[in-house]
């Protein structure tokens, strides 16, 4: 913990920055301060550590082609295959274990904690489908307390994750044509 962070405070962004995957699978914002690792693969890999000094703190997002939407019959593999997972992580409390079920993204949600070398670690993870990918978001402490304090920045990070790039001159202009189409409704 370094010494801005206290039991009470809250880090907050300064300034954000926008991440395009070069394949066109995946968008999303972030503080732009925080380290970001883009792996060298064929899909999106990407790692983001707030604080360089606890790289256990930190947000992964990847991206994997199924070749295949995933089919209804499908999901309850994908949510036991999560449940086994769970399961291996050493002293794991799972608190919740949920099914997303969004129009055309089906997925999985989950909290827990769970030890590693003698501390607890607390991860939310959530995996979901769109087209013919699954998308695999993990917010990890490397304890309670950390994961508290980045918590709400994790949380608005995964809450801007997209499946296409963004564009903020295509966002303008898609807000400018619905404002207009709305003035135009007599």
């Amino acid at each position: 913990m370094n010494s801005n962070e206290t039991s009470t405070s809250r880090p907050a962004f300064t300034n954000v920055s926008i991440y395009n995957d070069p394949s066109g699978l995946l968008s999303f914002w972030y503080a732009s301060e925080w380290q970001l690792y883009a792996a060298a693969t064929a899909l999106p890999a990407i790692t983001l550590t707030p604080d360089p000094s606890d790289p256990q703190t930190h947000m992964a997002i990847t991206v994997r082609d199924l070749a295949a939407p995933l089919t209804a019959k499908e999901r309850p593999t994908i949510l036991e295959g999560v449940r086994e997972g769970l399961r291996k992580l050493d002293g794991a409390v799972v608190e919740s274990l949920t099914e997303l079920r969004e129009e055309g993204r089906w997925g999985v949600e989950w909290h827990c904690t769970f030890l590693v070398g003698g501390g607890w670690y607390r991860r939310r993870g959530r995996i979901f489908f769109s087209d013919r990918y699954q998308y695999a978001i993990v917010l990890q402490g490397s304890s309670e307390k950390r994961y508290a304090y980045w918590q709400g920045m994790f949380e608005w990070t995964m809450l801007t994750v997209g499946t296409a790039p963004f564009s903020l001159a295509g966002w303008q202009k898609a807000a400018a044509e619905q404002e207009g189409g709305e003035q135009k409704v007599a």
